[in-house]
């Protein structure tokens, strides 16, 4: 057991020096056919140091040292209206010193016809449209990872779904919706599909890409506030439907050299039946001063018919991030205190994270 640690651990060390190293910002590596036809190769990163005081688990003291994302990235296009999405991914290999058994699976796999900057069509494995939040990149994220307690999809795989998603940018940027319609949860008494959108107002620049930023670092100056749901009936089976909204402000505003980034994004998941019914809050907010940014992120989640706050999820962070190149490297530092339901806040795991990044 001691070998693969100290290999995760080689691996951390290494990628950090040749970001700390590098001269020039990376990016995508351009396979070109001709001008309107090409492929975009990219490899994402992620090596994870997690440092754990847990006075619920047994021994309370844990430390681990692994591969929380390595992602192999294909994009591109065959034509000026017809674009396609890969991506691969190997999540948390290594986690928990097991090294043996590492899951590797696409993770996207889409095709999107581009008829006009207001209608585009994806068809495929895709990120459900929900909230903001849910439908950001992993190579773009603000905070160190997902505030992924407050995303309780019914189904899918890692908060994507089979199906086909319509989006567009309207009224000069000011309007942006996406809807899909996925496959859900199968199985259903008259298999009806899933329905999942969200609607927003840019009062600045637009987020037209197929997945949005956590932050832009500086490069688009976004303010937008969105409303989102979530829905497919007799998910639970008979009359017992799933449906889930939620709300959304966020914005990325460049200050000269500096940045302020943050967001707020609101959940309510419902249905009968559902046993991850209930409400939150997910927030963080940073301010950027050049290359370093520290910044705070609160998660909270209150289950149906759980009105005590032993009762609730909650986490709260203070982070600094280091924007060596943006987001080709970088090296994130976080502190956390996390508390689970059915425990008091003297039972709150204390967590210290250090995530390095690199992106080609």
């Amino acid at each position: 057991m001691i070998r693969p640690r100290i290999e995760a651990w080689g691996v951390a060390v290494a990628v950090s020096l040749a970001t700390l190293l590098a001269p020039v910002e990376a990016g995508a590596v351009k396979i070109e056919a001709r001008e309107d036809v090409f492929v975009d190769v990219r490899y994402l990163l992620q090596p994870y140091v997690v440092l754990s005081n847990d006075p619920t688990a047994s021994p309370a003291f844990t430390s681990d040292f692994y591969i929380r994302r390595s992602r192999i990235i294909l994009g591109g296009q065959v034509s000026p209206f017809v674009s396609f999405f890969m991506e691969t991914d190997m999540p948390n290999w290594g986690k928990g010193g097991d090294w043996s058994n590492p899951t590797f699976f696409v993770q996207d796999a889409l095709v999107s016809f581009n008829v006009h900057e207001a209608f585009k069509v994806s068809v495929g494995m895709l990120l459900i449209p929900f909230v903001h939040q849910a439908k950001q990149g992993a190579t773009s994220l603000h905070t160190l990872d997902y505030h992924g307690a407050l995303i309780r999809y019914p189904a899918g795989k890692v908060w994507r779904d089979n199906g086909v998603e319509f989006r567009g940018i309207l009224a000069g940027g000011r309007i942006d919706y996406r809807v899909a319609i996925t496959n859900g949860v199968t199985g259903t008494p008259h298999d009806i599909p899933r329905f999942s959108g969200r609607v927003a107002v840019n009062f600045a620049e637009a987020e037209s890409g197929l997945f949005y930023g956590g932050t832009y670092l500086g490069k688009k100056k976004v303010v937008s506030l969105g409303a989102a749901f979530d829905a497919q009936p007799e998910a639970f089976g008979g009359a017992d439907a799933y449906y889930a909204f939620g709300g959304d402000f966020f914005l990325d505003l460049p200050l000269g050299k500096n940045r302020l980034s943050g967001q707020v994004n609101y959940v309510y998941y419902g249905g009968s039946a559902n046993p991850d019914a209930g409400m939150g809050v997910l927030f963080d907010l940073g301010y950027a001063i050049g290359k370093l940014e520290p910044l705070v992120a609160v998660d909270w989640f209150m289950p149906r018919g759980a009105p005590r706050g032993d009762d609730h999820h909650f986490g709260g962070h203070l982070g600094l991030n280091s924007w060596l190149i943006g987001q080709p490297a970088s090296i994130k530092f976080d502190l956390g205190i996390v508390k689970e339901p059915g425990e008091g806040i003297s039972d709150a795991a204390r967590v210290a994270t250090i995530q390095t990044q690199l992106l080609l």
